[in-house]
């Protein structure tokens, strides 16, 4: 069953797609955190096929809209790392609360900047969460900004507050707080196991940030396992590379949680 629901963060309303497994009793859940300028949804719908193999294997799971981002309340331009980080407490809060879901058994998975919003989540919730997947996730976002910091950028921030890119206005407090935030340093406060997935020629998000959580996490000692796809891009823009992501996601899941 695919239902579509609403709940609040911070009294904007965040539009959401809940599936759900045949049957009555309790079930694991899962929660899917878009990427930067993404949905829920995702390129090439993604998330809507893990969400639909989740499902098939006993597995609920939410995928919604950032604040700002697909059929959700806001503007983007008003988006930051700290009200993406407010919408996944909220919507982690609604999963578990749902009369199927067992509160108990919930993970996450974050792809992109999805990733980076999911180690911040895991360490706010650590007790409720026992399962974590990142995809080409963001590890740190000073280098990726040195890259964007073209002079019309600069200009642009100093001028008005907002740059564009690619289409969508981006304010300068999403730009301070993508800077300064620690994905790494919150991530190891975690203590579920983590999986690691990325494309080797990921070009937007290099597959160096996963060396780096997977480092973060060796070093204290949690289960870490990292999946490299040959050849890979960003968004796994192949069939069989999105396949390859699916399958390892939702193997892990059922290892794990």
């Amino acid at each position: 069953m695919e239902t579509p629901v609403v709940f609040e963060c911070k009294g904007q309303q965040i539009v959401g797609m809940l599936h759900l497994p045949n049957g009555r009793g309790r079930v694991p859940g899962v929660l899917l955190l878009h990427g930067f300028t993404g949905h829920k949804a995702e390129i090439h719908r993604m998330f809507v096929k893990l969400a639909r193999q989740l499902t098939a294997h006993g597995v609920a799971c939410l995928r919604f809209d950032f604040r700002g981002s697909g059929d959700s309340a806001g503007e983007f331009e008003e988006m930051t790392i700290r009200s993406q980080i407010a919408d996944a407490l909220e919507a982690v809060k609604f999963l578990g609360r749902h009369k199927r879901v067992n509160s108990k058994r919930l993970a996450v998975v974050g792809f992109s900047m999805g990733g980076a919003i999911a180690a911040h989540l895991v360490a706010r919730e650590k007790s409720r969460i026992k399962s974590l997947v990142l995809i080409a996730p963001v590890a740190e976002g000073a280098g990726i900004l040195d890259e964007l910091a073209t002079p019309d950028v600069v200009s642009s921030l100093a001028q008005t507050g907002l740059t564009d890119y690619f289409g969508n206005l981006v304010g300068v407090q999403f730009i301070r707080q993508f800077a300064d935030m620690k994905p790494l340093r919150e991530v190891i406060k975690t203590r579920c196991p983590v999986l690691l997935v990325h494309g080797e020629k990921d070009e937007t998000v290099p597959a160096d940030h996963s060396d780096l959580y997977e480092r973060a996490l060796q070093s204290s000692k949690r289960v870490v396992k990292k999946i490299i796809v040959p050849d890979a891009d960003h968004t796994f823009n192949r069939h069989l590379w999105e396949k390859r992501v699916i399958t390892e996601t939702v193997d892990w899941i059922g290892e794990t949680l």
